[in-house]
Parts: C-alpha cells; structure tokens; sequence
C-alpha cells in the first residue's frame, strides 16, 4: 500500500518515478499508454519512456492536460504530482476528462538536463522553423552564456560580461536575453532547436488520441527553478486582458502571473508549449499555465545550466559529469521533506482549482 505522506511521492531518479507513477495508476485500475523514445537511453543503457494516463470519457467536451517533465530535471516535482494524485484519489468531474502526460522529456529526466537528447529546450520548440524569433542579446552574450572555460577565472570573465550586459539594459533585460529562446545557437543555452522535437511529435500525438473531441481545455505543466525556495507561480503566457488570461485569472486568483504584464518571476518566452497545444487543438478553448515552484536563487540555477551546458557540449572528459549532474539536480529539486511537502501542497491547490473550473 502506497504512503500518503506527501513526501513519499516524489522520487529519487527518472526510472523509480515511472515505476511509482505507473504502479499507482495500477492500483487506481488506470490503464497507461506508454510510448518509447526510438533512439536516446537512459545512463542505465535501457530505454526512455512517455507515460500518459487518462481518466473520464474520450469524447467529454471539457477537459484538464496536466504535463510534467517538459524540462527534463523539472520531472521530480512533476513526477511526484502526478504520482501523488493518482494515489490519493484525483478524478475528474463527471463527463469531464482527466489526462497525465509523464515525462514529456524522459532524456533530459534521466540524464539530469533541462534539455532532450538534441540540446532542445522543449518549452521552446514550438515556432515557426523557417522564421524563428530572433534574440540578439542572447547573441551578445553567447560566449559568456555557454562558456568553454568553466575555471574560476573563465566563470569571472563570463560574469562579468553578463553583469555589464545587465547594468546597460537593466536585470529584466538580461533575464530575457538569457532564457526567452534562441534558434542560431545550437550549442547554447535555451535552444528552441530548428525542427520538431520528439516530445513535441507525441504531444500531438496526445492530444489527438485524448482530447480531439474537447472544445474546453485546461492545461498544468508543471515546472520549477524560478523564486524562493518552496514558493510557488501560476504563470501565465496568455496576453493581459485576452480571454485566456481572464479565465486563467479566475481560476487561479492572485497566484496566476503574466510574463507579458511583468508580473511573474519569468520572463516572456518564444515557442512555448502553449503555442503547440493551440496550434494542434485550434477549435478549443485553451486555459494553459505553468506552476512554478522555486528551488535555488537565479544566479546560481543559471550557473548551474552552464556548467551542464559546458560538460555536454565543451568538456575534454567526463571527469566532472556525476558532479555536474548532481549540481542541476540539486539546483532543479528540493529533495528534502520541507520543500516537497510545500510543492505538494502547491500543486495540490492549483490542480484542484482547474478540477474545480471544468
């Protein structure tokens, strides 16, 4: 019998969450579809899976995604979710339907990377390849974003030229520069990627087999890294006043957050996944937000990234890859009682909201 501490929910590595998440679903006599990646493994040598439950009849009109695992080391927190609610009993209203994706991104969950197997940041992939957003202070500033010297001096240089860029153009400017996106370097830091990602091709496929019928969509994907650690963000992409921003707005209260407002802790994004579940459901209402629960302070989630970045892409050994996996996890994971029962509550709430609205 699962515990219910809401500690117990969240995992230690990408292989006991899909364990635990389809053991629960088991227990709740839930079927999951799994779909196996066709080329990336795990650090274990065995292959990577997306996990998708779903409750409530395919044909409801009305209807909750919640994803987790879109930023591959995010998957902790989302793992443990979806796990969580499962476990405890989570179901949607009737006629209504209830869908879990697990492990959008099983590469960057396994190997510790917010990234998959291509350096795709997938909550940036969905643009339009042949004319992508440009970023030209994310071109400023790409070698001392993704650096190759990772010394102590290497790292001062680096700072110092991401400070400049900041004291110039102002703190928001430079968060902006650094995470919105970018499409020219493909080595880099929050590359949106010049094609569709394989998470990007079964999401589709989701939503088609799940909810081609809804014409009324609530979306939860969940996230963290951004704010005080345990503190949690409803972000909100949705322009401020359009439909999808009021609605979010009544649903989610004083947490819901619009990048475009300058409310929330993140700044606007190009390509996110918002854009791609509109774009593969254009007749449905879509409700999208993202739950943000903090773990460590910006600067050092953002120096952790280029540390990743720099073994994966710059490093003449593998010497320091245990290390470096274990900074993003540290830096994307609250692994301690404190901070997971936060999240959960957090998650609880919000998800409880969106049942609420549907």
């Amino acid at each position: 019998m699962m515990s219910t501490s809401p500690e117990s929910y969240f995992p230690q590595d990408y292989r006991g969450a899909r364990k635990a998440f389809i053991a629960a679903c088991a227990l709740r006599g839930v079927d999951v579809i799994s779909r196996v990646h066709p080329c990336a493994k795990g650090p274990d040598g065995k292959p990577l899976f997306l996990d998708v439950c779903a409750m409530g009849p395919r044909t409801a009109h009305k209807a909750l995604l919640l994803i987790c695992g879109t930023h591959g080391v995010e998957g902790y927190f989302g793992s443990g979710v979806l796990t969580g609610l499962v476990a405890s009993g989570a179901a949607p209203p009737q006629g209504a339907r209830l869908v879990m994706i697990h492990a959008l991104n099983p590469f960057g969950f396994a190997w510790n990377r917010r990234v998959d197997e291509n350096n795709v940041d997938i909550n940036r992939n969905f643009v339009d390849y042949a004319h992508p957003p440009a970023n030209p202070g994310y071109d400023e500033l790409a070698e001392a974003i993704a650096l190759r010297d990772v010394s102590d001096a290497g790292f001062a240089k680096a700072d110092a030229a991401m400070a400049a860029y900041a004291a110039r153009h102002g703190r928001g400017a430079w968060q902006q520069a650094v995470s919105a996106g970018q499409y020219k370097h493909r080595d880099g830091l929050f590359y949106g990627g010049n094609k569709e990602s394989w998470s990007s091709q079964m999401l589709q496929a989701v939503l088609r087999e799940d909810l081609s019928r809804a014409k009324n969509v609530l979306v939860v994907d969940f996230h963290t890294g951004l704010g005080e650690s345990g503190s949690g963000e409803v972000i909100l992409e949705a322009a401020v006043g359009s439909p999808a921003h009021q609605r979010a707005k009544a649903i989610w209260g004083a947490m819901a957050a619009s990048t475009s407002a300058g409310e929330s802790l993140s700044a606007p994004l190009n390509g996110t996944i918002d854009d791609g579940i509109a774009r593969f459901l254009p007749a449905a209402e879509l409700t999208f937000a993202a739950l943000e629960v903090g773990t460590v302070p910006l600067d050092q989630m953002v120096r952790a990234l280029r540390l990743a970045n720099w073994q994966d892409h710059f490093a003449p050994d593998d010497r320091r890859a245990a290390e470096i996996s274990k900074v993003m996890r540290d830096a994307f994971y609250g692994d301690n009682p404190a901070w997971k029962q936060a999240a959960w509550a957090l998650a609880q709430r919000t998800v409880a909201q969106a049942l609420a609205a549907l």
